[in-house]
C-alpha cells in the first residue's frame, strides 16, 4: 500500500467515523508533516482544527473551510473501503512511513555533505548534526505531539463568531436547568462535574433531571448506576418525566385518571430518549472507561455520562484511601477529555456536616469525602442542600439549593434555587428561593441574650 493510499485510509476513517476516541488519539499522535500529499494535509489540518475546537468531524463543514470546491474529492475519500476500527493502525503506518522518508533524506543529505566537506571540521559538524537529528527521530515515538497555537487561533475566532451570532450553544452541554445554565454558560465537552451532598439531598434525582434535560434535546446519556438497579433508575426517570412521587408509582391500584395520563405521557416521552443504563456493581474505573469508550464509538451522539456514585467504584490498591480516590477522580477527568463527553460524578460528603450548628450545615469544599484530589480534578463542583432534610418544619422546606462550590468558567459561590416537590427539582423564582433561605438562616441562628439594661436599672413600677 502506497503512502498516499494509507493517508486516504486515515482521512476516510476520520470522516466516516467522526469524533470518536480513536479519532482523538490519531489527532494527538499524527503530526500534519506526516501527510505527504498537499491536499490531504490541508484536509487533515481542517479535521484537526474542527475536532479540537468543536469536538466534531463533519465533511460539509470541512469542505466549506477548504473553500467549498472540494466536495467531490472529499466524497471520493469517504468512499474508500477503509475500516474505521483499524484507524489507529493506519495512522501508525503513516507515521512509520514518514519516519522512513525522514531517515532517507537525512542519510542522503549527510552523505552528500560529508563528500563535499572541504576540511575535517566541516565533516565533523555534519556528522554531529546528523547524529543529533537521528537521536531526535529515535526519541520521537509518535505518541503525543503538541498542537501549535496557530492551529487553534483560527478556529477560536470561528467560535467567537458563532457566539456573536448566538449559535455557540451546540458546542456546550446545557443541563435543562435554566438558572444553572445561565450562571455556568453551559458545560464544556471535556468537563468533569462532581455533584456532592449528604444522603437524602437528592443527588440521583438531580442527575436524572440533567439527563432529562440533555436527552430532551436529542443528546444521549449513559448512566452507571452502582447503587440502584436499572429498574429503580427507570422508575425514578418515569416519576420525574410525569412529575409524580415515586411512592405513587408503587401503588397504581388507586390511580386517578389524571395520574394515568401523567404516566402515559411520561412513558411516551422516555421511549424517544437515548438513555442507557449500566447497573453492575463493584466496577473498576478501567471497566467503566472501556464500556464508555465502546458505547461512544457505537453511539457518537452520546452527550453525557453519569456515574452514581464515586464512592462505589472499586478502588485500586493504594497505601491510603485518599490516594485511591485520587486515582479514580483523575481517571474520570482523563476519560472526559478522551471521549470529549462531560462526566457527572456523584459523591458523598463527610458526616462532619451533620454535626455542625443548624445555620452552618451548607456544604463547603473541605466537606468532600476522602480526598482533596476531587477538588483538584473537577472542573465544577455542585453542592446540593435542602434544609428540610434536617428540619421538616423549616421556612425553606420546599427549597433546594444548588451551590457552585467550584467552577472554572464562572463565579464560584453562586446559589441556584429550585423548588423540591414530589421528590423532584423544579424551577422557581430565584428571589423567592433566596428570601426563604434567608428567613431559614435567620431562624436557625441562636438568639442573642437580653442586654444588661434590666440588671442595671429597676424596672418594677413604683
Amino acid at each position: 500500500m502506497s503512502p498516499q493510499e494509507l493517508e486516504m485510509c486515515v482521512l476516510s476513517g476520520l470522516l466516516n467515523g467522526g469524533a470518536t476516541p480513536d479519532a482523538f488519539d490519531v489527532i494527538t499522535r499524527l503530526p500534519e508533516e506526516a501527510i505527504s500529499t498537499g491536499f490531504y494535509r490541508a484536509v487533515y489540518r481542517e479535521i484537526k482544527k474542527q475536532a479540537l475546537a468543536d469536538g466534531i468531524i463533519d465533511m460539509m463543514m470541512i469542505c466549506e473551510a477548504l473553500g467549498g470546491d472540494h466536495l467531490a474529492d472529499l466524497a471520493d475519500i469517504c468512499r474508500l473501503p477503509a475500516t474505521v476500527p483499524n484507524l489507529p493502525g493506519y495512522a501508525a503506518r503513516v507515521v512509520k512511513g514518514w519516519h522512513s522518508r525522514q531517515l532517507a533524506t537525512l542519510f542522503q543529505k549527510s552523505a552528500d555533505g560529508i563528500r563535499q566537506a572541504k576540511n575535517p571540521q566541516q565533516r565533523d559538524d555534519i556528522i554531529e548534526h546528523a547524529v543529533a537529528c537521528l537521536l531526535e527521530m529515535i526519541g520521537d515515538t509518535g505518541d503525543i505531539h503538541p498542537v501549535h497555537i496557530n492551529v487553534l487561533l483560527p478556529r477560536y475566532m470561528d467560535i467567537m463568531r458563532t457566539r456573536v451570532n448566538g449559535e455557540a450553544g451546540a458546542m456546550k452541554l446545557y443541563t435543562g436547568i435554566t438558572e444553572l445554565d445561565c450562571v455556568t454558560g453551559g458545560i464544556n465537552p471535556q468537563d468533569l462535574v462532581v455533584v456532592a451532598g449528604r444522603p437524602g439531598m437528592g443527588k440521583t434525582e438531580f442527575a436524572l433531571k440533567i439527563v432529562d434535560g440533555v436527552t430532551a434535546k436529542g443528546g444521549g446519556a449513559l448512566i452507571f448506576s452502582m447503587e440502584m438497579a436499572a429498574q429503580q433508575i427507570t422508575e425514578r426517570a418515569i416519576a420525574g418525566a410525569g412529575n409524580m412521587p415515586v411512592s405513587r408509582l408503587r401503588n397504581p391500584a388507586d390511580f386517578s385518571d389524571q395520574e394515568w395520563r401523567c404516566l402515559t405521557a411520561a412513558l411516551g416521552a422516555l421511549e424517544q430518549r437515548d438513555i442507557w443504563v449500566v447497573d453492575a456493581t463493584d466496577l473498576t474505573i478501567e471497566q467503566i472507561r472501556a464500556i464508555a469508550e465502546a458505547h461512544k464509538r457505537r453511539y457518537p451522539q452520546l452527550a453525557m455520562i453519569m456515574v452514581d456514585y464515586l464512592g462505589l467504584i472499586k478502588k485500586p490498591r493504594a497505601e491510603r484511601n485518599d490516594l485511591a480516590i485520587a486515582h479514580l477522580s483523575r481517571s474520570l477527568k482523563t476519560m472526559a477529555m478522551r471521549l470529549h463527553t462531560p462526566i457527572f460524578a456523584l459523591s458523598q460528603l463527610s458526616r462532619g456536616v451533620d454535626s455542625r450548628p443548624p445555620d452552618q450545615r451548607r456544604p463547603v469544599m473541605s466537606d468532600l469525602r476522602d480526598s482533596g484530589a476531587i477538588e483538584q480534578d473537577a472542573d465544577s463542583i455542585l453542592f446540593l442542600y435542602r434544609d428540610a432534610v434536617y428540619n421538616p418544619e423549616s421556612p425553606a422546606a420546599g427549597v433546594a439549593e444548588i451551590i457552585l462550590g467550584k467552577s472554572r468558567f464562572s463565579a464560584s459561590g453562586a446559589v441556584i434555587y429550585q423548588a423540591f416537590k414530589n421528590g423532584h427539582f423544579l424551577s422557581m423564582d430565584q428571589h423567592i428561593g433566596k428570601e426563604k433561605s434567608r428567613i431559614q438562616v435567620a431562624a436557625s441562628q441562636p438568639r442573642k441574650p437580653r442586654g444588661s439594661y434590666a440588671n442595671k436599672y429597676h424596672t418594677e413600677p413604683f
